[in-house]
């Protein structure tokens, strides 16, 4: 957030905040609520596990029975997950919620197989020749070629 939060005593009011760094989470935070003023201890007990985001805790059933009511309630169609604790959080996920949410139909089994251009825009996995973009690839191949002949 680019804020030294040790600066502040743990209940000191946090009033209006100038920094150049993440300016989202400054604002996340300090517009969650408009009449409220934080306090450094309140702030840290807001985000200390998870971040800024929902923290959804339980074994793989809670866990998929939350997702699915988030998806029936607001029709979110996904989620970026991010660790709480650490990076293991994410193979639990993979390992337990994962089967849970393909059991129940809410995760997907496979993929269609190609690049992402081509299952957005079909045809080929490159751009087309008349594409602006496609004469770029020339000119990479090209540097390239400078490149290792140095």
């Amino acid at each position: 957030m680019g804020i030294d939060f040790g600066r502040y005593r743990p209940d000191e009011p946090l009033r209006h905040i100038e920094t150049n760094a993440v300016q989202s989470s400054v604002e996340a935070f300090s517009s969650a609520d408009p009449g409220k003023v934080w306090t450094v201890r309140e702030l840290a007990e807001w985000i200390g596990i998870g971040g800024l985001g929902p923290l959804f805790v339980g074994c793989p059933q809670t866990t998929a029975d939350l997702l699915e009511e988030w998806v029936e309630d607001t029709d979110v169609d996904g989620f970026n997950l991010a660790y709480a604790v650490t990076h293991e959080t994410f193979g639990d996920i993979v390992t337990h919620l994962v089967p849970e949410l393909q059991k129940r139909g809410r995760y997907k089994h496979d993929y269609a197989s190609g690049t992402l251009r081509e299952k957005l825009f079909g045809g080929g996995a490159r751009l087309p020749k008349t594409h602006v973009g496609a004469r770029y690839r020339n000119l990479a191949s090209l540097q390239f070629a400078l490149d290792a002949a140095e």
